[in-house]
């Protein structure tokens, strides 16, 4: 039988998702401690040789190749990769950095409706529902999700680069000019995320 740790590599290595320790563990039916221990082995072992490492993201693990292989590696991706519109990067942007945020929130900062972004950052799964906001109408608040912060390459929100950093991906100054108009507010505590089902019927 195969080592822990070479049945881990192998598993990290063909999911096109970050796992969980809990998750790897149920898969390999290893003991959780172990596959914690052996991914600490892992990721010392895979940073000082090859072109892959294995990182936390999204609340897991995940294999990815390293920094300096990422000019060849978008050689590759160049044409798969699904680009958002300036819209939809500006509306993710505003809700990344203010979330929880209203469509209503977005639409003041932006000037313009926001219904399409919104949805198709829903059906991208880069944002999500987070609750309804205490608030006249009740309107729905708008958080980020895990995908958001594996496609990022991120752990949590915390590690979100400054904003001139994200918007630079604009290749220009269009969003930072957004968010010129009113300063960012520190982030508020999030409302307790509702139900799909109670989503889908609001």
């Amino acid at each position: 039988m195969p080592k822990p740790i070479d049945i881990l590599e192998a598993v990290l290595f063909a999911a096109d998702a970050p796992l969980a320790a809990a998750k790897l563990a149920a898969v390999c039916e290893l003991d959780e401690k172990l596959v914690e221990e052996e991914l600490g082995i892992l990721s010392e072992e895979k940073q000082r040789i090859g072109a892959l490492q294995l990182v936390q993201v999204a609340g897991g693990w995940q294999m990815v190749t390293k920094p300096d292989f990422a000019s060849w590696v978008s050689r590759l991706r160049e044409e798969k990769r699904a680009k958002l519109s300036r819209a939809a990067f500006e509306v993710l942007a505003i809700v990344a950095y203010r979330q929880p945020v209203t469509r209503a929130e977005v639409e003041e900062l932006r000037g313009v409706d926001c219904a399409r972004s919104l949805g198709m950052l829903l059906e991208k799964n880069l944002i999500m529902l987070a609750g309804r906001k205490e608030a006249p109408g009740r309107p729905w608040l708008y958080n980020t999700s895990h995908a958001f912060l594996d496609h990022f390459g991120l752990r949590s929100v915390e590690d979100l680069p400054p904003l001139d950093e994200f918007t630079a991906l604009l290749d220009d100054e269009a969003a930072l000019q957004l968010f010129d108009k009113a300063p960012l507010q520190p982030e508020q505590e999030k409302p307790e995320a509702e139900s799909q089902e109670s989503a889908e019927t609001g």
